[in-house]
């Protein structure tokens, strides 16, 4: 009887004990969670006050499906161009779209701290104005040359003064013969 009594006390003892390790590692999941959920908070707060200092954390780029929504960007929405995402491939490389943009348009791509290629497709109704062309679902290469620096008119002048001191350029290209279709400054 003695061993029955001692294995029944010992049988309690890991039914106790299991309960207990989960309540330990339940609190250690609920721990860790909550570390990362007041990183995520730190970054929030951080990027917020900061702007583009902190650096954003790393994605995951899914590539576009067919039926994906249209582009939308603010600049070229305010002057009526709308993007949307081709299904065909392009004539020319994204390489080869760059080439051409720098060609043409020299002191952008020199003095641009940033130049991103992206094949998509133009929409640009003529809305019975002669200044340009009606593009609808044309495709093009859209080369952005991001952060040309402003030159003052005036040299006098104090350029860190300005409220912007630099701009964006935006350059359609057709996807196919490398011809410029439409640059927008912005």
């Amino acid at each position: 009887m003695v061993r029955k009594r001692s294995h029944t006390i010992q049988g309690r003892d890991e039914q106790e004990s299991t309960p207990q390790r989960l309540r330990v590692t339940s609190g250690a999941v609920g721990v860790i969670l909550l570390a990362f959920a007041g990183i995520w908070l730190a970054w929030l707060l951080l990027h917020q006050f900061a702007g583009s200092a902190v650096p954003a954390p790393p994605t995951i780029h899914v590539a576009p499906s067919t039926n994906s929504p249209e582009l939308q960007i603010t600049p070229l929405v305010a002057a009526g161009i709308t993007l949307s995402h081709p299904d065909k491939t392009a004539g020319l490389s994204q390489q080869q779209a760059l080439l051409i943009a720098s060609q043409l348009e020299p002191n952008a791509a020199s003095k641009a701290k940033i130049a991103i290629a992206q094949y998509v497709l133009l929409n640009y109704p003529d809305k019975g104005t002669p200044t340009h062309t009606d593009f609808h679902n044309v495709p093009t290469w859209m080369v952005l040359y991001r952060g040309i620096p402003l030159e003052p008119a005036n040299a006098s002048v104090d350029q860190a003064s300005s409220p912007h001191s630099s701009y964006d350029l935006y350059v359609f290209l057709d996807a196919s013969s490398g011809k410029e279709l439409l640059a927008v400054q912005v």
